[in-house]
Order: structure tokens, then sequence, then C-alpha cells
């Protein structure tokens, strides 16, 4: 028997806010093990540096598949962090792995990745990992360890950059593990390393590649007369929308979020997807209405696009739904087999660069919200 529910955009706020389940977590282990690096590679743009923190601070169990916090460190770090480029990511090691406190290399490392990370995308500096190798080089006492790293990091550059985070895990063997800290892309660069070591005091520092390096005359200049800018990112919710049988409907409400300081003006949002998925005929509000005007291409195009004029904005820290997919998945099929959803996307706005894109919304997923409010 069909059973149909309220259109799910009245409940979409407070739906957001929700925490994923114990059911979540158990199907996500399967789909690491089974396709880790596909996984995240779609789900890498704007945000890079806070997944993969928040990646990093998950394995804190063993999984189901058996392994331990530190081996699923390690699978991540071989098999998809070496693949990528490595703009947001730096392994260190502690060159006395004994003691908890912090030694001139651990500062002057620290401190560097701080400037370096801040000026530019942001990132996540990885202990008790080799470099090269991607040893393990477990720390003892990581959590001590991990509690000094953010106690100087506030001391270390000026202006002080903000939100920092830290975390840990244990390697297995007594308080040794490995730390990570977490350090935003600022919305108020430059800043200067104020650590007194006479090779990087009152330098400015960015990424480059694999390294960090000083500051060009022109990027400081950039810097200091940057204005606040629109900084776009796909905004995306799964909804449950019906059950008929074995056979689940869920909307993926997708827009544009603006993580930047700078305001969005006249955004623009275009849309790829592959059949059976499709555009919601009935809109985002169930009575046909999208979130941004949808644009009549100048040519004949699978694409879908929807925009805005100037007096339609985007404010920081906020985001706009601009339009609705539709997707019907199996409930009877082993779980690994319910396919994934890949939508191609474009976003744009008055001062902020083009974004295309990819992002992969795995079969998983789409069950755990079936499971969490459809059954």
């Amino acid at each position: 028997m069909k059973r149909n529910v309220p259109h799910p955009i009245h409940d979409l706020a407070t739906k957001i806010t929700k925490k994923w389940d114990a059911d979540k977590r158990r199907l996500r282990g399967f789909a690491g093990r089974v396709d880790l690096r596909s996984m995240m590679i779609g789900r890498f743009r704007m945000d890079t540096a806070r997944e993969l923190f928040d990646t990093l601070s998950s394995f804190r169990q063993v999984d189901l598949s058996g392994r331990t916090p530190s081996e699923q460190l390690f699978d991540y770090c071989t098999h998809v962090l070496s693949s990528l480029e490595r703009v947001h990511v730096d392994f260190k090691e502690k060159r006395d792995r004994r003691v908890a406190t912090l030694d001139e290399d651990d500062k002057v490392n620290l401190a560097k990745a701080i400037s370096g990370f801040a000026n530019s995308g942001g990132g996540v500096l990885i202990w008790g990992v080799e470099d090269k190798t991607l040893n393990p080089k477990p720390i003892t006492n990581v959590s001590e360890f991990m509690k000094a790293m953010l106690g100087l990091a506030a001391q270390l550059t000026d202006p002080i950059v903000q939100g920092i985070d830290g975390d840990c895990i244990s390697s297995g063997t007594g308080l040794e593990g490995f730390g990570f800290v977490y350090i935003p892309e600022s919305s108020l660069p430059p800043h200067r390393v104020v650590l007194s070591h006479k090779d990087i005091k009152n330098h400015y520092y960015v990424r480059t590649g694999e390294s960090f390096v000083t500051a060009s005359h022109a990027q400081l200049e950039d810097m200091f007369g940057r204005r606040p800018q629109p900084r776009l990112s796909l905004s995306k919710e799964i909804v449950f929308y019906s059950m008929d049988g074995d056979y689940a409907k869920l909307l993926i409400l997708l827009g544009i979020e603006n993580l930047g300081r700078g305001t969005a003006r006249s955004p623009f949002f275009s849309i790829k997807v592959e059949p059976p998925n499709k555009i919601f005929e009935f809109g985002i509000d169930g009575n046909g209405h999208f979130g941004l005007d949808k644009l009549i291409p100048a040519i004949q195009s699978n694409e879908t696009s929807y925009g805005a004029s100037a007096s339609v904005v985007i404010h920081p820290e906020t985001k706009r739904v601009a339009t609705c997919v539709l997707t019907q998945i199996d409930m009877s099929i082993n779980p690994l087999h319910t396919p994934d959803v890949v939508i191609n996307y474009k976003l744009a706005a008055e001062g902020a660069r083009l974004i295309e894109a990819q992002e992969i919304i795995k079969g998983v997923d789409l069950r755990i919200e079936v499971n969490q409010h459809g059954r």
C-alpha cells in the first residue's frame, strides 16, 4: 500500500540538525570498506579541511570488519590521502615520541602550519605519521601532547587564527596514539608567525603543493587588499518522501551555501542528473516552485539551470535551496548494491569563481534516511 507523507520541506530545518544514528555508522562502515576512495573523492571540495578532520576523528572504535582505529587511519592515509593532492593535509612526526611536551621543532612545525593553512585554503596536521612513507610513529601520551598543541596555537600568529580544533585516536598500545590539528581557512588573512625563532619569526606562509613557503610580495598584496568575498559550496539534504511496497522515494534538496564573508549576489545553479533520477516536478514546496528562477537555455542542453537577479542574495553563512531531485531505491536488495546518485553541478555568483564539480550520494546513505524516517 502506498503511503504518502507531508511534503518534507516544512521539516527541513529540524531534520538538518539530527545526528546520524548507529544504523548509519554500521552501513557506512560497509561502504567505507568497499569503496572508500571513490566515496571521499566525490566529497572533496571547498570544505575539504573540515571534512577531512571529521573523518579522521571518527576512527574511534573497531569497525565491523575488525579494523582497529589505527588500522582505519592508515587505510585511509594509504588509499585516499596518498592519491590526492596534499594541499590540505600535512604529516608530521615528533622527534622525541616518548614525551608529551613540545620541543622546538614541534612549535616551529605548528606555527608554519597555522600561518600557511590559514592564509591558504585551510588544512589538517596529522601527527605521528612519517611524511614520505606514511609509516606510523605514534606519540606517547598523545592526549597531553594535543592539549599542549592547542594551548600554544593562539600564541603563534598575529592576528590569532580563530576556529583551530584538535583531536586524537589511540594506536592500541597504552596512551600512544595519533593527533590531528584542524586549521580553517582564515577570513582575516594574512597571518604572520610571531614565535621567537630566528628562521620563521615575522614570516607569512602559504601552502604550495606539499610545502609551506614564505608568501611572495604579490600574495601579501592580495591578502592585505582582499575584500570580503562569497565562497560557494553545494548544500544538500536527503529527505524521505514516500513508500510503495519495497520501493522508497526520496528527495534530494540541493542549493547554494555561502561559506565566505562576502554576500553572494545573482546566484546561478546548474545541475545534470542521469535517469532514473529526475528533477522533482512539484519543486521544493510541493507546489511547483523552486528556490531560484528556472532559466531557458539558449541551446539544447541536458542540464537544468537556475538563476536570479542582483536583488537576490545569499548572505554569509546562509544557504538557499534551489531545486529538488527525486530518486527511488529498492529496499529489498543488498544495501551494498543500492546504486549511488551522481550529480554534476555548477555554482556561480557575482564576485565568486565558477565551481564545476560532482557530488556522489552513496546508496547506503539513501537507505539510512528510509530506515530512520520511512519505516
